[in-house]
């Protein structure tokens, strides 16, 4: 368990909290591209607790700006947006992408005034059908977070995005904890022993006989940890093996987990605010491959993610129990055909029981075991890495010796005695960067 103290600077991101002003400086994903169009509406962003607005210009390229005008604070995400600029609705003040006031026409018409003021704009890309920006210092921006599914083409993408009513680090908490799967998603761990069809729980389960609780092994790397859950399995023709799974945390909210052959999964926990987070689950094809729009819909249906409000939360919170049908979870009632948890879906599952917790999870009162040890080394990182920000040292995944597009994760079966890192490790120059185990 954490302290108090630990657990503040843990999960408080908003203005000065050093975990904040940790984050801000990796890029962040703030969008999607679908979600702005050219000379279309803002979109109001709201991310480490700063307001910000997003637009896509008349040149069809997106600019995000703090959202309070530079000339009296009213909102741009109410602006007009035309001729590649934001104009502002209260004085007609416009601001390009940049952050560029190129017009003051409340000024008299031989003013200067607009060359001497520049709005707060922020660093933009976009890749894998996200936009992204970059808040921290512009003199410290760090390498673009190239990963593998960025370069894919949006076809080959899918990405799922939901809002939960929780702190980033209790989400996350979820994605790299191996032990939750067997209980939590037991539904869908027993339609895999089935043989049943889901991108979402790796391609070995309908070939083993699983057993329930992994072993943990952990490797620290330069951008965060791999870890392995490791259960002991059986071949149904009797063989016994060894079924690795592999998971990463990848400073500083992203998880990257086994996919089955052909897919590369990947997650992200943004925070909103101290007590919100927006969660990315980007599903991707390997190769020429493309998911359809009927594959679309069934990855949809497996997350159990349904319609959204404009800040991307459901209609699935405490104040109506998350949804659970207690009746569906009656064993002697449906039989084999009972729900363990009651909710339908996996991300509604792991929003349900991490919203449950509260708003920001009293670490204080928890009491972990060895199951949890992916868990205490995120925390152990990241508290380590605030903490080297603060004293003006570089923080974890920062000094740029790795690839991004290098990252992975996968599931292997492997015979009993074999060394999990020389199947399914990392890349030996990633391997020749590691620190020492936190």
């Amino acid at each position: 368990m954490l302290n108090k103290e630990d657990n503040d600077l843990l999960t408080r991101v908003e203005g000065d909290a050093p975990m904040g002003v940790l984050m801000r400086r990796y890029w962040a994903p703030v969008l999607m591209s679908e979600d702005v169009v050219s000379d279309g509406a803002p979109r109001r962003i709201k991310i480490l607790g700063g307001k910000y607005v997003a637009f896509r210009d008349s040149e069809g390229k997106v600019g995000v700006l703090d959202e309070a005008c530079p000339h009296r604070g009213a909102s741009l995400a109410l602006a007009r947006n035309e001729n590649c600029a934001l104009q502002c609705l209260y004085h007609g003040w416009r601001v390009d992408r940049n952050g560029k006031v190129v017009e003051t026409p409340s000024e008299p018409a031989d003013s200067t005034f607009k060359d001497k003021i520049r709005h707060i704009g922020y660093p933009v890309r976009e890749a894998g059908g996200l936009i992204w920006a970059y808040f921290g210092d512009p003199k410290a921006e760090p390498e673009f977070p190239a990963f593998e599914w960025t370069a894919r083409k949006p076809e080959q993408i899918y990405t799922i995005r939901v809002a939960q009513r929780c702190n980033w680090a209790q989400a996350i908490e979820g994605a790299i904890d191996a032990a939750h799967a067997n209980f939590l998603h037991n539904d869908l761990m027993r339609k895999l022993a089935g043989g049943g069809e889901y991108t979402g729980g790796g391609g070995l389960f309908d070939k083993v006989l699983v057993g329930g609780a992994p072993r943990l092994e952990i490797d620290n790397l330069p951008y965060g940890f791999q870890y392995a859950g490791i259960r002991d399995a059986t071949l149904k023709d009797g063989t016994p093996k060894q079924y690795v799974r592999t998971t990463k945390f990848v400073a500083p909210y992203w998880a990257m987990f086994s996919a089955p052959e052909g897919w590369i999964f990947s997650q992200a926990f943004v925070p909103v605010d101290d007590e919100n987070t927006v969660f990315y689950f980007i599903h991707a094809r390997e190769g020429d491959e493309i998911i359809d729009e009927p594959y679309r819909a069934k990855i949809l249906e497996w997350s159990g993610v349904g319609e959204l409000d404009d800040d991307f939360h459901m209609d699935f919170h405490s104040g109506n129990m998350w949804r659970q049908d207690r009746d569906s979870m009656d064993r002697k009632k449906h039989g084999d055909k009972f729900s363990f948890s009651g909710m339908t879906g996996n991300q509604t599952e792991d929003l349900g029981v991490q919203e449950s917790m509260g708003p920001i999870y009293d670490r204080t009162r928890e009491h972990l075991g060895t199951s949890d040890l992916a868990v205490i080394r995120m925390r152990r990182l990241m508290l380590d890495a605030a903490h080297r920000n603060q004293r003006g040292e570089t923080p974890l995944g920062l000094a740029g010796d790795y690839r991004y597009d290098e990252i992975r994760s996968a599931e292997e079966l492997i015979d009993p005695g074999v060394r999990w890192q020389d199947v399914v490790g990392v890349p030996s120059s990633v391997k020749a960067a590691q620190p020492t185990d936190a």
